[in-house]
């Protein structure tokens, strides 16, 4: 009995997989989606979709102040923010990637794997 295997990158590419395909690029919108609600949000800048940048496997948030909020400190730097506006997004923040991946984790995955079924 003789077994006649597609490479990885054929059977990769038909079920969308490859680095850089639709279920990466579905992988990465969900998880910057689930995100949303893990970022500080006064005025809903940092939020707002039309100041990020997504890329095929990352997402950048645009605005000057973002990397000082994602690491918890004031623009200048030199302070710790200690309360984050929990009015909108109630489990804002600082390390929000690293925050909702330990929450959402199964949730992405499931999502993902449904995408790959074809659910």
């Amino acid at each position: 009995m003789s077994l006649d295997l597609k490479p990885a990158s054929v059977i990769k590419a038909r079920l969308g997989i490859q680095n850089g395909g639709p279920i990466h690029k579905f992988f990465t919108n969900e998880c910057m989606r689930h995100c949303d609600r893990y970022l500080p949000y006064r005025e809903g800048n940092l939020s707002d979709t039309a100041n990020i940048t997504l890329r095929v496997d990352s997402f950048t948030y645009n605005q000057l102040y973002a990397s000082y909020v994602y690491y918890g400190q004031r623009r200048d730097g030199t302070h710790k923010i200690k309360h984050y506006t929990l009015d909108k997004h109630p489990e804002a923040g600082p390390y929000w990637d690293k925050r909702m991946w330990a929450t959402k984790k199964d949730e992405i995955i499931k999502a993902v794997q449904d995408k790959v079924d074809g659910k």
